[in-house]
């Protein structure tokens, strides 16, 4: 049995490169609309404080990929950055975007949750 160890951006990179290949061209296309650099963002597990990486943004909701889950979900993020309603779907990449992109999708509901509590300050 291997120890679990965080993915790295680079892995991060080349899944999302390889996911993308089993999306809709519209999805696709969304996807490079919305698409950010990679960037980290503090998430609570377990009443620990660890980090996910950021992939997408639209409007105020985010696109991330979750290592321990091993899946993408989306939220918004609270004040301090951290991802306000962490989710445990396990979705890959073409999953993630129909949810996320659908017109169906309130993403109003994510950006007035009740945020998580968060000890730390600030994006990791």
């Amino acid at each position: 049995m291997q120890d679990w160890a965080p993915i790295r951006a680079e892995a991060l990179e080349a899944l999302i490169a390889e996911q993308l290949l089993a999306c809709e061209p519209r999805w696709r296309e969304c996807f490079a609309r919305c698409r950010i650099p990679l960037r980290t963002a503090p998430i609570l597990r377990f009443g620990q404080t660890e980090s996910v990486f950021l992939v997408a943004r639209m409007g105020e909701v985010y696109l991330y990929y979750e290592d321990v889950e091993e899946g993408f979900n989306f939220s918004s993020l609270a004040e301090d950055g951290s991802i306000r309603t962490p989710g445990f779907e396990q979705w890959e990449l073409s999953h993630a975007l129909r949810q996320w992109l659908s017109p169906a999708t309130s993403h109003s509901r994510l950006a007035r949750s009740k945020p998580q509590r968060h000890d730390e300050g600030g994006p990791i």
